[in-house]
């Protein structure tokens, strides 16, 4: 057995024994057992619904219905990034725009995809990426941040960013008159 396997195999053993003392009976016993004794390459294979024909077959139908659970994994249509003006990136530096303007094009793909329009943004730190979901994408955004710092300053850009949208909408409806 090389170190590698002998590492990851004692790391899942020291996961399957915190996850016993917190969930004792949230696990099958019959379960534990066989992927104990499971190589690494196996393991892995997991999340993509491989399964070994040996296993448990309620191991095995809870993988199969995991899987039917999950969103189907496909490249997200990105026709519509938005390009950020200055008011809505301000405080951002050029690698947390990048990011931003592309995870918001991520996550507006999917919300149309599974026909939402409210997006909850769990951690949302400044809330750098609410505010484009919802100035950009016109999405409904619950941010959650258990920061009160961030908190507020997520409030202050958001409010500076509403007087700036407001007076582009004011400026559009000056020309179509």
């Amino acid at each position: 057995m090389d170190s590698r396997h002998y590492s990851n195999h004692r790391t899942l053993h020291l996961l399957l024994g915190i996850s016993r003392r917190q969930f004792p009976h949230a696990f099958d016993e019959e379960w534990i057992d066989c992927l104990q004794n499971e190589p690494v390459e196996c393991l892995i294979q997991i999340p993509s619904g491989i399964v070994q024909d040996h296993w448990p077959s309620s191991l095995k139908n809870f993988i199969a219905t995991l899987i039917s659970l999950a969103f189907p994994r496909k490249q997200a249509d990105l026709k519509k990034v938005a390009l950020l003006n200055n008011v809505i990136t301000q405080g951002m530096n050029p690698k947390k725009r990048h990011e931003i303007e592309a995870l918001a094009a991520v996550v507006d793909s999917v919300a149309r995809d599974v026909e939402t329009n409210t997006i909850i943004d769990l951690g949302a730190g400044q809330g750098y990426l609410s505010q484009v979901l919802s100035f950009e994408y016109q999405l409904s955004v619950i941010a959650i941040d258990a920061s009160s710092h961030h908190g507020r300053v997520t409030h202050e850009r958001a409010e500076r960013i509403k007087k700036h949208y407001e007076a582009k909408m004011r400026k559009s409806r000056y020309i179509i008159r």
